[in-house]
């Protein structure tokens, strides 16, 4: 069905959206020819008359398959590409009216339906145009056209004229509600997608300010961590006892841990321009990801990848550490209700995204579940309210997003990544 019904690939492209509604506009105006021919072949002027309209018909499923074609390359679609389109289906019925009945034809309401798109798809003066040709068609026909013999068919002349035009209300009214709920819907998804563009406008500020902060508290812990490392070395040379040295390494070690987290902070604050991209596939960095936190943790975890191989492009060392977030969040969220149940990690593809869901058993979502991912917010005693921050920004950055949902007695992270286009070699 869908080689005759085409759907447009971006539904964003207003051109090609309404290009395809052409297609189903001219469908119609097709099948209500041929609706006519096969009730009324008999009343025409004459027989050899079929061929004409014949012509017709194929001309216009002629004109159909090539704009399917350009809907299928998602070739953009112009105001003048609209203009010609909606001209050809006017010009077309026409001269089918001509043919078969003149102002008579109950189909002739179909006019109406092509100047209502046109005052809709098209500008002002192309709007006019349209408007002007289809009145200007119109009375062409009460100049000029073949009556139809409504003695020649088997029904009565009453019955015919109710029947036609009942036919053709059902057709132009099923077209209208139809090309009106499509424009309702796609307002609908206007504001929906200007609401998401100002929610995540609205992040990226939130997380241009968590960087700033981070990098205030970068540049400040430094020098206090560069003074314990130099006092640090001072108490190594002065005791060499093996209960000294072996604090010495200790402390040496974290030491060293403190100077890692802030050399990180802005990159783990989920800002893509504190580390470049990198083109990883998602199971690998995901994989890499959990065998780190797993080192440091002594809840189980399980892992499993299912998305062929599938690539995104993004900064690895903040994917990795906005996973140990999720990870961490959901070994505390299981630790409240004592579970010791593996947490979960499952790699999948969805289409032309990645998914990553991290699963726990844990106390479940709160109540204003909408408001997790929000920065500081949190309903832990000793959390930030940054981990699911964090991990969301990542995913806005590369054009993805994080969700929490309820599964039967879980809770999934849902967080998503678009795949990266393949590059040519």
């Amino acid at each position: 069905m869908s080689r005759f019904w085409p759907r447009p690939a971006d539904p964003t492209d207003e051109g090609r959206l309404w290009l395809l509604w052409l297609i189903r506009l001219r469908w119609v105006a097709i099948v209500a020819q041929l609706v006519t021919v096969a009730f009324a072949h008999r009343l025409l002027a004459s027989p050899a008359l079929l061929i004409p309209l014949g012509a017709i018909s194929a001309m216009l499923i002629a004109g159909n398959a090539a704009a399917i074609a350009r809907v299928r390359r998602e070739d953009s679609v112009d105001q003048r590409a609209l203009l010609f389109q909606l001209g050809l289906d006017v010009v077309s019925l026409t001269g089918f009216f001509v043919l078969a009945g003149g102002p008579d034809n109950p189909f002739t309401a179909l006019y109406f339906i092509h100047a209502a798109m046109g005052a809709v798809i098209l500008h002002a003066r192309g709007a006019a145009a349209i408007g002007m040709l289809t009145t200007g068609c119109y009375l062409l026909l009460h100049g000029y056209h073949l009556d139809l013999d409504l003695t020649q068919h088997s029904l009565d002349a009453h019955t015919l004229i109710v029947l036609g035009r009942t036919v053709a209300f059902g057709v132009t009214t099923a077209s209208v509600v139809g090309f009106v709920v499509t424009l309702a819907n796609a307002r609908r998804r206007r504001e929906r997608q200007l609401l998401e563009a100002r929610d995540r406008t609205a992040r990226v500020d939130r997380l241009r300010s968590v960087g700033t902060l981070a990098a205030g508290a970068a540049h400040e812990l430094n020098t206090p961590l560069s003074t314990i490392g130099l006092r640090l070395r001072r108490v190594a040379r002065r005791h060499k006892d093996d209960d000294t040295v072996a604090d010495l390494d200790t402390i040496r070690n974290q030491l060293d841990r403190c100077s890692r987290i802030v050399d990180q902070l802005l990159v783990g604050a989920g800002d893509p321009s504190a580390a470049h991209l990198e083109r990883r596939a998602l199971g690998e960095l995901v994989s890499s990801g959990v065998k780190l936190w797993s080192k440091g943790a002594t809840t189980p975890v399980t892992f499993e990848d299912t998305s062929e191989g599938l690539e995104i492009e993004l900064p690895a060392i903040a994917f990795t550490q906005a996973l140990v977030n999720l990870l961490e969040n959901g070994r505390e969220a299981q630790e409240e209700v004592s579970c010791t149940d593996a947490l979960e990690v499952r790699v999948e593809r969805d289409g032309r995204f990645g998914v990553v869901r991290v699963v726990d058993h844990g106390v479940g979502l709160p109540n204003d579940v909408d408001r997790v991912g929000d920065p500081f917010y949190t309903t832990k005693d000793t959390g930030t309210g940054l981990g699911v921050f964090v991990a969301r920004a990542v995913a806005d950055g590369s054009g993805g997003g994080l969700r929490y949902e309820s599964v039967l007695g879980s809770t999934h992270a849902v967080w998503w990544f678009p795949e990266t286009s393949r590059r040519n070699p």
